[in-house]
């Protein structure tokens, strides 16, 4: 217990924040098990919903547009905007998780990255399905830990 002690004081509030949920997670065992997989996602608030705007940062920096496009929309690997809008909550999920090695799709599990936003990349992409978010739209930045 001494140890979580010392890593919390050694973290910032907004990286506590961040890791809090996927440490929960998976020392409860629901990371990536097939409950979890089916659960429905959380009210979506905009792009400035935390877990949104998280994701977002974190599509950023695992520069998933190289292989998307800018937008998401299409370049050498397939719209993810369009694959939201067409596949259920547990298949945009798993696919990430597990990727698609055929069509060059890495797996993400395991990503601390990917697996602390999981959900929030979820309905990122869902909202930008569903027009709520453009493809332009941007969260608002987060001044107190510098990000954004």
């Amino acid at each position: 217990m001494w140890r979580a002690v010392d890593l919390a004081k050694r973290l910032r509030a907004g990286q506590m924040a961040r890791y809090a949920a996927a440490l929960f997670l998976a020392l409860s065992g629901e990371l990536g098990t097939p409950e979890h997989i089916g659960r429905a996602p959380a009210p979506f608030t905009g792009i400035d919903d935390p877990a949104v705007a998280s994701a977002w940062q974190a599509l950023r920096t695992l520069q998933c547009e190289r292989c998307h496009g800018q937008g998401y929309e299409g370049l050498s690997a397939p719209s993810i905007v369009e694959f939201a809008r067409t596949q259920d909550h547990a298949a945009f999920v798993r696919t990430v998780l597990d990727g698609n090695g055929p069509r060059g799709m890495p797996a993400y599990r395991g990503n601390p990255l990917v697996d602390a936003n999981i959900e929030g990349i979820y309905r990122y992409f869902a909202a930008r399905a569903d027009g709520s978010i453009g493809p332009t739209d941007r969260p608002a930045a987060r001044t107190a830990s510098g990000q954004g």
